[in-house]
């Protein structure tokens, strides 16, 4: 055991005269390079006190950690609350490094996952929690019904959510929330807006159902009530972006610049470095006559947002006003390419074509405006009038799916097609169309079996048959 006296100071300090000594900074060195063997050799001398400042050291360190991961933990909540499930999923990383053992953190990583679509990681999360819990909980199993939703399987599932709705489970807004982003997606605007309701109903202060329910409506074809739903969300949530935004896009699209005015105004006061607020005011200016201001403004944004069909189509609308046709194509092929259905993008297409002198073209690119409209018309009746009504059939839906392939819609189409099949597994025009489809992709067997089918002689149905009430 080293003697008393060869005990040092735990770190000590290199005298200041030492330092001024000898050759100078050299001496000085040497006597600095020299601490890890003074704090080595105070160690052993003191191991007490070097335990106890390790420990100290080592607890500050877990308590900052710990404060941290405690707030990205809000964080994550926040951003759930706020429709960032990618902000919360990156906070909720560090909070799995922490409490790697916490079902409750794994639980909400999952509905993280789930809201991104990224449904093997929420299955992996929940898969943990029932590990962790040695079963599952209620909200496991919530979860896994809600994945089973968002994934499309809604109308097997619904009849038992509503009955925790209507048993006033303590999740009933996001159950209802699922339930009409999965009834969106599939554009089934009525049940959506009634599940969409319901939360009102349940949560009258609460403005992200207002801007929901809004959402529907104007696919509904009802922009007056769609408007009013939007005005009482921005009541109750005034920096509620996405609400505003809509609002000024409509005023927009209205041809109405000074009432978008006010609303651009607030965007950029409130998210001034937001590329949709400026190619937004870049419309607004388009709309005024000021072509410099606007192209100043959308030339920017569109690195951004390339796939912005406003965007793109001012612009390319500007193109053509001054004559540059060669640069408005490319803006409204990248349009269509988005969307094969925007009319607009097909209008204003035809009139570039036309300007560069290629009438076939152009001709042909009307037509196609032309039957697209008019299919969207049509889709547009049946979603308002015939779809998730008592008087719709299976075949609505097939009628549906072969418009949606018309305009160049396939998933969306895919469904519809398979819905007709599952109201009535026999329906001639949802097989022929689908033979149709996969004779189009190459895939034989398939195309061959569903024109089987469709020759098969038709059952006759049960009464009811083929109709299925909204819930």
């Amino acid at each position: 055991m080293s003697n008393a006296t060869d005990c040092q100071p735990l770190f000590a300090a290199v005298p200041a005269q030492e330092a001024k000594r000898g050759s100078g900074s050299w001496h000085f060195l040497g006597r600095v390079s020299r601490l890890p063997f003074r704090a080595a050799k105070g160690a052993r001398c003191h191991p007490f006190l070097t335990a106890l400042f390790l420990l100290v050291l080592l607890a500050g360190s877990g308590a900052g950690l710990w404060g941290y991961a405690s707030h990205q933990w809000r964080g994550a909540q926040s951003a759930l609350n706020a429709e960032r499930p990618d902000e919360a999923r990156a906070r909720l990383a560090l909070c799995l490094r922490v409490w790697p053992r916490n079902p409750e953190v794994h639980l909400l990583a999952a509905r993280a996952a789930r809201l991104t679509g990224d449904f093997p990681a929420a299955e992996a999360h929940l898969n943990r929690c029932l590990e962790l819990q040695e079963g599952a909980t209620e909200g496991v199993q919530l979860e896994f019904l809600l994945m089973r939703v968002q994934a499309g399987d809604i109308d097997t599932l619904a009849p038992a959510l509503f009955r925790l709705v209507d048993q006033k489970h303590p999740e009933s807004s996001m159950i209802l929330d699922s339930l009409a982003r999965a009834y969106i997606h599939r554009l089934r605007y009525k049940p959506a807006y009634g599940c969409l309701s319901r939360w009102i109903e349940a949560q009258p202060t609460s403005a992200k159902p207002y801007y929901w329910r809004a959402w529907a409506l104007e696919r509904l074809n009802n922009p007056k009530a769609a408007k009013l739903d939007y005005a009482r969300a921005l009541e109750l949530d005034p920096n509620l972006l996405p609400a505003r935004l809509r609002v000024a896009e409509m005023h927009l699209e209205d041809r109405m610049p000074d009432d978008a005015q006010p609303h651009l105004e607030y965007l950029q006061r409130q998210s001034p470095d937001d590329p949709r607020v400026r190619a937004r005011f870049g419309i607004y200016h388009y709309l005024r006559g000021n072509a410099a201001q606007a192209r100043e403004l959308m030339e920017p944004a569109l690195a951004e947002l390339p796939t912005d069909a406003p965007l793109l189509i001012t612009l390319a609308n500007l193109d053509i006003q001054e004559n540059q046709p060669e640069r408005a194509e490319p803006r409204l092929r990248a349009a269509l390419r988005a969307d094969p259905a925007d009319t607009e993008a097909l209008f204003a297409l035809a009139a570039a074509l036309r300007l560069q002198g290629r009438t076939q073209d152009a001709a042909d690119t009307l037509a196609e405006h032309d039957r697209k409209r008019a299919a969207l018309a049509r889709i547009n009746a049946i979603l308002k009038d015939l779809t998730d009504s008592p008087t719709g059939t299976a075949d609505n839906d097939a009628e549906l799916g072969g418009m949606f392939l018309e305009i160049g819609r396939e998933n969306v189409a895919l469904y519809w097609l398979e819905r007709a099949l599952e109201r009535d597994p026999n329906n001639a025009r949802a097989h022929r169309t689908l033979a149709e489809h996969y004779q189009t992709k190459g895939d034989l067997p398939k195309a061959e079996a569903h024109r089987r089918q469709a020759r098969a002689p038709a059952t006759i149905p049960t009464p009811g048959a083929g109709t299925r009430p909204a819930p």
